[in-house]
């Protein structure tokens, strides 16, 4: 799939378990597009050219970055580290996601390293499946985010009346 499916699809899923959080949200979204650090030409490869060509070359596209082992390791050095657990969560959920949608789109060696791919689909980049996704991911995760705004603006409006009232009884 696409980069831009990549980073919206995690984004998505994580504003929807934690309330449109910024934070977390945008953490998915930078861990949906990671595993792509072994392809030169992704969003990812071009900023960090020069590990991306070593990795391409050592291990090759959709191996070692897009396998369950990589996302173990990712998580046990987060909690090691004493990350926030949420913040491990939503860096599991961008990995995770970016391991399904490619396994649509020709499919991942999910338990490298064996050689085996784990395929759901040969759906092509930016063809309609990837459009689709990316069309229900920025649906949901705005609708979140408004969600979280009219939330904070009814405890934000609230807060005023309740100050409001304080300052008349003061009276």
């Amino acid at each position: 799939m696409s980069g831009r499916t990549h980073a919206m699809v995690p984004a998505a899923v994580a504003a929807t378990l934690f309330n449109a959080d910024p934070v977390l949200t945008l953490t998915a979204a930078a861990a949906g597009l990671a595993p792509d650090i072994d392809e030169p030409w992704s969003v990812i490869g071009m900023r960090l050219w020069f590990l991306a060509w070593w990795m391409k070359y050592v291990f090759g596209h959709r191996t070692v970055s897009h396998s369950l082992a990589m996302v173990a390791t990712v998580a046990i050095v987060g909690i090691g580290a004493l990350m926030p657990i949420n913040m491990v969560v939503a860096v599991s959920i961008g990995l995770m996601s970016h391991l399904v949608l490619d396994a649509m789109s020709g499919g991942v060696q999910l338990w490298w390293p064996k050689k085996e791919r784990w395929v759901l689909g040969r759906y092509p980049v930016y063809g309609g499946m990837d459009q689709l996704l990316l069309v229900l991911a920025m649906i949901v995760a705005v609708g979140c985010l408004l969600l979280r705004i009219s939330q904070e603006v009814r405890t934000a409006s609230d807060e005023g009346h309740q100050s409001a009232n304080l300052i008349y009884l003061e009276r």
